[in-house]
Order: C-alpha cells, then sequence, then structure tokens
C-alpha cells in the first residue's frame, strides 16, 4: 500500500464499450508467444506540459530494460519485444478501445506498459479477461471500481488493514492500492524534521485531491502540526491572483510550511504568490515535480521545496536498479523521468514473473507467480513489495525517500548512505516519528514491521 498526498486524477465520462470479447476467445492462455518471442504491447495518453508529465516516456523504459534482458539471452531463449505504443489520447473510451486491440487483434500476451490517468474501463476490460497488465500507478482503477477500492481504504483507515483490492492481474509499479484519505506519515515527518509547526494545506474540489487534503489534516493533527490555513476549494488552473486572500492569511497566521494535494504547477503557483508578497522562507512540501528539467528551468526559486520520492533518488548512492535505469536513459538519450522508470520496472516485473513460472509459463501462472513474490524492489529502486499483502492492498510500513532542491541541485535528505528510504512501521500508525528505520537493510539490521 502506497499512502497518497497530491495524486492529481482526471475525471472522466464512463461510457459503455459494445462488443468487447473476452480474451479466452482469442485462442488459449499464451497468446503473443512464439518460439523466439514474448510480444507485449502498451498505451499512455499524451505528453501533458501542464502537468509536467511525459505519459510516452514509459515506453522507453521498457524498452530498455528488454533490450538488457535480451543482451544476456532473452528469457527462456525468447526476445522479449515491445509490438505496440498505442495511445489513448487522454481519454478512458479510446483507452478501453485500445486495450481490446492489444490483446484481441494484436494478441499480446501482456498489456505493458500502461501510463495513463484515464485507466477506468482499460482496467475493467482487462480484469475481465485476466490478462496481465502493468504501469503507472495514480488512481483508484488498479485496485478495482471506485466501491471496491473505497472498501479497501474504508477499512484501512478503520483499523482492518487485512482488505485486498480484486484485480489481481493488474500490477503498478508501486503496487496497485492507493490510499487516498490515509492520514500523512510523510508530510508530518518533514515538518517535524525541519522544525515547523504552523501549516497550510491546499487542494482541489476533485474527490481525490479533496480526500488527500483530509488525510494530511488528519496526519498533522496526529504528529504535533497545527493546520491554521487551509483551501481545498481551487479549481485546476487557477491564476496567482485568485489564492491572494490566502496569501495574507498564510502572512497573518505565520505559516512555516505549506503541503498541497496538487501537481507540482499548482504548488508553485502558490510559492510565487507568497514570494510576491515577500514571503521566501516558507518550506514547500512536494509530492509531485522531481525532474531535472524542472529544476534546471526554476533553479533557485525550488530552495525551500523538498520532494517525496516512492523511489530511491538518482542523486547520491546511487541503488543498483537506479543504477541501470540511469545508464539505460542515458545511451538513449532520454531524461529520467517517473515515467520511464515506471516503465523499466514495469518490464523488470513481467519478466520476474515469467522466470518464476517457468518455461511453460502462461497468462495466469505469471500472474499467480508474481502474487507469490514478497519482496520485490526492482534492485533496490523502490521499498519492498509484498504482492501478497501490500501489492494489492494495506501494508505494515510506510516508507518514502526524500530530496530538497538547494541552489539548483536536488539533495538527498533524511535517508543514509544506501539506505534512502526513511520507514515507519504502519497499520497501526506510529505513535510518534522520533524513531524511523531505514531500507534496504545493511547487515545486522532488522524490520520492525516484521515477526521474527
Amino acid at each position: 500500500m502506497r499512502k497518497v498526498f497530491g495524486a492529481v486524477a482526471v475525471t472522466v465520462l464512463v461510457v459503455v464499450v459494445a462488443g468487447m470479447l473476452p480474451a479466452s476467445a482469442q485462442g488459449g492462455d499464451r497468446p503473443g508467444v512464439t518460439k523466439s518471442e514474448i510480444k507485449v504491447g502498451g498505451y499512455s495518453s499524451p505528453p501533458n506540459d501542464t502537468l509536467n508529465v511525459a505519459y510516452p516516456d514509459g515506453f522507453e523504459g521498457a524498452e530498455a530494460y528488454f533490450d538488457k534482458v535480451n543482451k544476456d539471452g532473452g528469457v527462456f531463449g525468447r526476445k522479449m519485444k515491445l509490438v505496440a505504443k498505442e495511445s489513448d489520447q487522454g481519454q478512458a473510451s479510446t483507452g478501453a478501445v485500445t486495450v481490446r486491440s492489444l490483446v484481441e487483434e494484436k494478441k499480446v500476451f501482456a498489456v505493458l506498459p500502461v501510463m495513463t490517468n484515464s485507466f477506468v474501463l482499460g482496467s475493467k476490460y482487462l480484469s475481465d479477461n485476466d490478462v496481465p497488465a502493468f504501469g503507472i500507478n495514480v488512481e483508484p482503477a488498479w485496485c478495482g471500481t471506485s466501491d471496491e477500492q473505497a472498501v479497501v481504504e474504508t477499512a484501512e483507515i478503520s483499523g482492518d488493514p487485512t482488505q485486498q483490492c480484486p484485480r489481481s492481474n493488474l500490477f503498478g509499479e508501486k503496487g496497485s492500492y492507493l490510499c487516498f484519505e490515509c492520514p500523512g506519515i510523510g508530510p508530518s515527518y518533514v515538518a517535524k524534521e525541519k522544525g515547523l509547526d504552523k501549516v497550510a494545506v491546499f487542494g482541489y474540489t476533485h474527490i481525490s485531491s479533496s480526500k488527500c487534503v483530509e488525510g494530511l489534516k488528519e496526519g498533522f493533527a496526529t504528529y504535533g502540526q497545527d493546520v491554521v490555513h487551509e483551501n481545498s476549494a481551487l479549481e485546476f488552473g487557477f491564476s496567482v491572483s485568485e489564492v491572494a486572500a490566502d496569501v495574507q492569511a498564510m502572512k497573518d497566521k505565520g505559516v512555516q510550511f505549506v503541503a498541497t494535494c496538487m501537481e507540482f504547477g499548482g504548488g508553485f503557483k502558490i510559492a510565487q504568490a507568497l514570494k510576491q508578497a515577500g514571503v521566501d522562507d516558507v518550506v514547500f512540501y512536494a509530492p509531485e515535480g522531481y525532474k531535472q528539467s524542472t529544476l534546471d528551468k526554476y533553479g533557485d526559486q525550488l530552495n525551500n521545496w523538498v520532494f517525496r520520492l516512492g523511489f530511491a533518488p538518482w542523486q547520491g548512492k546511487l541503488q543498483k536498479g537506479t543504477k541501470q535505469y540511469l545508464k539505460a536513459m542515458k545511451k538513449r538519450g532520454v531524461e529520467p523521468s517517473e515515467h520511464s522508470q515506471a516503465g523499466w520496472m514495469n518490464a523488470a516485473l513481467l519478466v520476474a514473473g515469467i522466470e518464476a513460472a517457468g518455461p511453460d509459463f502462461t497468462r495466469q501462472s505469471v500472474i499467480d507467480a508474481i502474487n507469490q513474490i514478497t519482496d520485490w524492489t526492482s534492485d533496490d529502486m523502490v521499498p519492498p513489495i509484498d504482492w501478497t499483502e501490500n501489492g494489492h492492498g494495506p501494508g505494515h510500513r510506510a516508507c518514502d525517500a526524500y530530496v530538497e532542491a538547494v541552489d539548483g541541485k536536488f539533495e538527498p535528505i533524511f535517508g543514509k548512505p544506501g539506505q534512502p528510504f526513511v520507514c515507519f512501521p504502519d497499520n497501526p500508525r506510529p505513535a510518534t516519528l522520533d524513531d524511523p528505520f531505514y531500507l534496504p537493510l545493511k547487515s545486522g539490521e532488522t524490520d520492525p514491521t516484521v515477526t521474527p
């Protein structure tokens, strides 16, 4: 399970897509597999400059990982091949048609990577037809319907972390369950470490952002920070002038720390408004926006920004998987991004699943094999995912890595060399944030969330 602070979902119209034939009608449980190849195909939304996301980068990451595997002889003597790179044009209905085409016409073995935040209809088709799919998880559809996801989330908030998502064939790069309203440990930890206790929170009117704001407020209340200003009624694309009253209120109340449930651009507008009002020492907690081109563009304007990462940083002492990924992106001339890295990890998980299923693998045996993996880290790129537990539902640890923007550079903070992930036991939540542990564990260290 991953707590979510700032994931911005796009509202989609749910339409009925007629004529969807089950994948089983296409001939067995091993489509796309020949004597020499294992064929997969994926789709993405178009790049979105406003959100500062490049969804098609996922193809670069997946292909780069497949190139690495193929150079070493492939999987059971077969080369991994990405045979389709489709687009959903940012529309859920187009995504559903695209998924159907990949499965029924192109007959791919798995759908990979899925790089979209309009996954509502595509995910249902894949789930109904038991097709393994891998992508970047930014919305509840990776878990189930809105109601199914709400059941798991409500149970966790109520103290029952045993509920699991029903779509066990869908595999997000950070797991397939996100808790939008769970109290935030990460933002409170950053504020605590910075010695700040007067907080403002911002969000949009969209339901996911509104839920996130409630989680932020609950987290701050739990760990001793005072939310002295809140605005969760902003609309996406708001102007700097629209937060003038907020800025004055924050000045009057001595706000020291701002946390948002927004994309980077929304948070940056609030920071701009504060600077225009002569306030330039407020620390910003950013759940999104970690990208070198963003830092190159804004430079020291991002001083006092702390970025939360669900993966190992690209600076400092690098993890094994991170080194390989960054080297591959440099070779391809592609700027590292969360999307290309997600595609890389998606491809790695599929390969691991096929290898675990054995040479006579099928779609179902690969799904089953992945769902038996208890410590997936993609060579320490992410905190351990137990696909029997926190892959499809809540877990018992909360881990994040952090970087701070300092004079045009990202600097890892709070973690230790070679141990970038700052972790706490979760479900139940820790009483205080005074005693974190760090991952990956070093020799002789123990994980307090694991029963001896």
